[in-house]
C-alpha cells in the first residue's frame, strides 16, 4: 500500500499525513486539538495561536503553513525539543497513533495494509521521518494488543430497552 493523498485508494488517502482525520493528543500537561497529523507537525513550528490554528488545518493548507518556517527546536508539553530527535519522531508517533485509535476508518485501512507501506515521495521533499516506518510501528504495537481491530470496529449506538 503506498500512502498517499493523492491516491484514487481511500485506504492510502486516510493513511497520509496529510488526511483530515481529527484527533486530541495529550502530552504531558498540554492538550491539543488537531484535524490531521500534518497540522500537528507543522504546527510544532509555530508558537501561541498561530500553532493552535494550524493543528486545525489538513491537506495541502498544512503542509503550506509551516514551509516557511525554519528553526532547530521547539517547544511542546514543556520540554524544548530538536527538529528530527528521538523525542521529535516519538511526538509524531504519538499523533500518528491517535490518529489511528480515534478515527476507525484510518484504522480499518491500517488494519488492511497488514503492515506493508509505503510512501514515494520526490528527492526534493524527503522527510525527516518516514511515514511508513511510523505507520508499521504502529500497526506493530496495536495488531499485538488488539487495540488496532477495536478501533477499526465500527461503534454502534446501544439498544433501549
Amino acid at each position: 500500500m503506498n500512502i498517499s493523498y493523492r491516491s484514487q485508494d481511500w485506504r492510502e488517502r486516510i493513511l497520509s499525513n496529510l488526511a483530515h482525520t481529527p484527533f486530541v493528543l495529550q502530552v504531558g500537561s498540554q492538550r491539543c486539538i488537531c484535524n490531521s497529523v500534518e497540522g500537528f507537525w507543522q504546527g510544532l513550528k509555530c508558537h501561541d495561536a498561530m500553532r493552535e490554528h494550524v493543528f486545525l488545518l489538513s491537506g495541502l493548507a498544512a503542509k503550506n503553513a509551516g514551509r516557511s518556517k525554519r528553526g532547530t527546536r521547539f517547544e511542546f508539553g514543556g520540554r524544548s525539543c530538536e527538529v528530527g530527535s528521538q523525542e521529535h519522531e516519538d511526538l509524531i508517533c504519538a499523533a500518528v497513533r491517535a490518529k489511528v485509535l480515534q478515527n476507525p476508518k484510518a484504522a480499518q485501512a491500517l488494519l488492511e495494509s497488514r503492515g506493508i507501506l509505503t510512501h514515494r515521495v520526490s528527492t526534493k521533499n524527503r522527510p525527516i521521518f518516514k511515514i511508513e516506518n511510523l505507520l508499521r510501528g504502529v500497526y506493530l504495537e496495536l495488531s499485538k494488543s488488539g487495540a488496532l481491530a477495536n478501533a477499526a470496529t465500527p461503534k454502534t449506538a446501544a439498544k433501549r430497552t
